[in-house]
C-alpha cells in the first residue's frame, strides 16, 4: 500500500510534466512543413488591417540560390477604384508594372421609384471588383505585400511561394556551353572540303543547333526575369453599394406620347378591313378543297336520291 501511495502521486506529476513540455513546443511555433510556400488563412488574418502580409518567404536572401517567388492574394477594400490606383502609385515607385489590370462593376438589381409626375428615382445595386496581375522587384516584394495593408479592410486569403532555381541556372549554363561546342564542331567540318550533299545536311545541323541555341537563350533569359521580378496576383473586392439617378418618369412619358381615342378607333377599323381581306385570300387558295366538296356532296344526293327510287 506504501509503494502505491508513492507510486500513484509520481506517475501524475510525470504526466503534468510530459503535458506541460507538449505544450511548450507547440506554443514555440515548430512546424514541419515547407519553409518555402506561407500563407494566412481567413480565421488569423480576416478583419485585420494591420496584419502584415509579406513574410520571410518574401524577403528571404541567399548569394549563392535564386528563387522565383509568386503571391495570390484576395481582399476587400473600402474603394477598388481608389485602391487600384494607390496600388497602381507605390509599384511605380519601387520600380514595378502592371501586366493585367480588369475593373468591372455588377449591377445587382435596378429599380426606379417614381418622384412625381415628370421625374423618378432610378437606384442600382451594385459591386466593384478588380483582378490585378503586377510584376514587383524581388527585393522590394515584402516592402509592396506589406504597403497593401493600408488599402486591406478584409483579407480572404494569402499565398507566397518561393521556389528556388538554382540548380537550374547551372543546368542552363552547362547546356549552353554543350550547345556551344557542338556548333563550334559543326562549323569546323562545314568548312572542310567534302560532297555538296555531306556539307548540306551539316549545315542543316547547323541550322538545328542555332535555333535550339536561340531557345534555350530565351528560356534563361525569361527565368532571369522571373527572378528579377516576382508576380503578384490581386483580386480586389468592395461591400455591395447603392447608386441614385434622377431620371424622366418613364409613364409620364408614356401618357405624354399616347394617341388619342379616335385615332386607334380608325386604326383598329383599317386593321380589321386588312384582316378580313387577308383571311378571304387565305379561303381563296383553297379552291380545289371547295370543288371537291361540292362534288362530293353532288354525289352524295344524287347517291340518296337513287336508293330512294330503288
Amino acid at each position: 500500500m506504501k509503494k502505491s501511495r508513492i507510486i500513484l502521486p509520481v506517475a501524475f506529476l510525470f504526466i503534468m510534466f510530459s503535458c506541460e513540455q507538449r505544450g511548450g513546443y507547440e506554443e514555440s511555433g515548430y512546424s514541419g512543413g515547407e519553409p518555402a510556400v506561407e500563407s494566412i488563412s481567413i480565421d488569423s488574418a480576416a478583419g485585420n488591417s494591420e496584419i502584415p502580409l509579406s513574410s520571410t518567404v518574401a524577403t528571404y536572401q541567399d548569394p549563392e540560390r535564386k528563387f522565383i517567388r509568386t503571391a495570390d492574394l484576395s481582399m476587400e477594400v473600402e474603394n477598388v477604384y481608389k485602391s487600384t490606383t494607390t496600388i497602381e502609385k507605390n509599384l511605380a515607385e519601387i520600380g514595378g508594372f502592371v501586366t493585367q489590370s480588369n475593373l468591372t462593376s455588377n449591377i445587382i438589381s435596378t429599380e426606379t421609384f417614381a418622384v412625381d409626375t415628370d421625374s423618378a428615382k432610378e437606384v442600382k445595386k451594385y459591386s466593384v471588383q478588380n483582378s490585378m496581375t503586377v510584376r514587383v522587384p524581388q527585393m522590394q516584394l515584402g516592402n509592396f505585400l506589406n504597403s497593401l495593408s493600408s488599402e486591406m479592410k478584409f483579407l480572404n486569403f494569402r499565398n507566397i511561394a518561393a521556389e528556388d532555381v538554382s540548380l537550374s541556372f547551372i543546368m542552363s549554363g552547362l547546356e549552353k556551353g554543350r550547345l556551344d561546342k557542338t556548333s563550334g564542331k559543326l562549323d569546323k567540318i562545314t568548312d572542310e572540303s567534302g560532297r555538296i550533299s555531306d556539307k548540306q545536311n551539316i549545315v542543316n545541323d547547323v541550322d538545328e543547333k542555332q535555333s535550339q541555341i536561340n531557345h534555350h537563350k530565351i528560356s534563361t533569359m525569361k527565368m532571369k526575369d522571373n527572378v528579377a521580378y516576382s508576380s503578384v496576383t490581386l483580386f480586389l473586392t468592395e461591400k455591395e453599394k447603392i447608386a441614385e439617378t434622377m431620371i424622366i418618369n418613364p409613364k409620364s412619358y408614356d401618357q405624354k406620347y399616347r394617341t388619342g381615342f379616335w385615332y386607334r378607333a380608325e386604326n383598329s377599323i383599317q386593321d380589321g378591313f386588312y384582316f378580313s381581306q387577308t383571311l378571304l385570300v387565305g379561303l381563296l387558295y383553297l379552291w380545289p378543297l371547295w370543288i371537291f366538296a361540292c362534288l362530293l356532296f353532288v354525289g352524295i344526293k344524287w347517291y340518296n336520291k337513287k336508293m330512294r327510287m330503288s
